[in-house]
């Protein structure tokens, strides 16, 4: 289901209504990197490449908490990975995610349109007991 989610995402179109330009992000361990970090509000398109040699997941949530405090399971399969339905983070799409970006990827894209406020954007996965948002794969993005 992941990768078909993907695939559907990579295709939305690249119109403009608002906001700005694409703005690339980079994933590879343990960090992504943006091209941008603050752009007007509107239709923004992050365009994806793992640089990377693991496979990565986007996430893109709204939320007045930095990057490196979002909200954690306590307990369970899911200890240590963001709490995604958590109060403090609202989606904001549909989808709102790239679910698989296979390493060493190019040309996968997620277009939202988004408002003004703080954003975070993250990877969640969880490989054996590797926490990749533990690791530092996580950014602060701010639309104004």
């Amino acid at each position: 289901m992941g990768a078909i989610v993907g695939v559907l995402v990579s295709c939305s179109s690249g119109g403009s209504s608002g906001g700005t330009g694409p703005v690339t992000a980079t994933l590879k361990e343990w960090e992504i990197k943006l091209s941008s970090a603050n752009v007007p509000a509107g239709n923004v398109t992050f365009n994806l490449t793992n640089d990377g040699d693991k496979e990565h997941e986007f996430i893109v949530r709204k939320t007045d908490l930095k990057a490196d405090s979002l909200p954690l399971n306590a307990s369970g399969e899911d200890a240590g990975r963001i709490n995604e339905e958590a109060p403090e983070l609202t989606e904001v799409g549909k989808p709102s995610e790239v679910a698989v970006v296979p390493s060493g990827s190019t040309g996968l894209s997620l277009r939202l349109t988004l408002q003004p406020g703080h954003y975070v954007l993250f990877c969640n996965l969880k490989v054996e007991d590797l926490l990749h948002y533990q690791k530092g794969m996580r950014a602060d993005f701010t639309v104004s």
